[in-house]
């Protein structure tokens, strides 16, 4: 065993709803600790930009998992939602794609 490991996306978010549900840590906290862990050189982090996006957006309010959605679908046109919140936040996130609600 190298001593390395692999983190995707979806350990990531099911560490932060862990961090945040079960052992009810502050916003702030599990940000810390998501950072560190992506900080690790022998991590190996699945989309480690978008992962890095998401935690900066995490710091200006946004739910983790609704940015790090966001920050994975960067590369296309729009994102769509039924969260309004969201789609108002989205606007004021440098890079953030367009969100849609639909009607």
């Amino acid at each position: 065993m190298s001593g390395s490991v692999f983190v995707s996306v979806t350990v990531l978010l099911e560490l932060e709803w862990v961090l945040r549900g079960f052992y009810e840590l502050a916003r702030a906290d599990v940000r810390r600790v998501l950072s560190a862990l992506c900080a690790l050189p022998s991590a190996t982090i699945e989309d480690r930009d978008a992962v890095l996006t998401a935690l900066d957006w995490h710091a200006r309010g946004v739910d983790f998992a609704d940015a790090l959605h966001l920050a994975r679908s960067g590369r296309h046109g729009a994102f769509v939602s039924f969260d309004r919140k969201l789609a108002r936040r989205a606007t004021r996130l440098a890079g953030a794609p367009r969100v849609e609600v639909p009607r």
